[in-house]
C-alpha cells in the first residue's frame, strides 16, 4: 500500500475516533438531561400547572429524541470505524 493511502486511512480512523469521543460526551449529557427533565416533570402538580406540565413533557420528549439520535449516529460511527479497519487490514500485504 502506498504511503499516501496509508496516511489518508490513518487520518480517517483518527477522525472517527475523535468523533466517537465527542458523541459519548453528548450522549452522557443528553442522558443526564432526560433524567433531570423526568424529575422536573414528576415535580409538577398534575391538577394545578397544566401549561408547566406540557412544557416539561415536551422537554422530556426533546431530550429523549436527542439521545436516540446520538445513539444512531454513534452506531453509524462504529460501523464506519469497522469498515475502515477492514479496509486497512485487507490492503496490507501478507507477511
Amino acid at each position: 500500500m502506498s504511503q499516501d493511502t496509508e496516511t489518508v486511512l490513518r487520518r480517517s480512523l483518527d477522525a472517527v475516533d475523535q468523533h466517537r469521543r465527542r458523541l459519548t460526551w453528548v450522549l452522557a449529557i443528553a442522558g443526564i438531561m432526560v433524567a433531570w427533565e423526568f424529575y422536573r416533570l414528576a415535580a409538577v402538580r398534575p391538577g394545578g400547572d397544566v401549561p408547566g406540565m406540557i412544557v416539561q413533557a415536551v422537554m422530556v420528549l426533546f431530550f429523549s429524541l436527542l439521545g436516540l439520535a446520538v445513539l444512531i449516529v454513534y452506531q453509524l460511527t462504529t460501523a464506519t470505524k469497522r469498515i475502515l479497519r477492514a479496509i486497512d487490514l485487507a490492503s496490507r500485504p501478507a507477511e
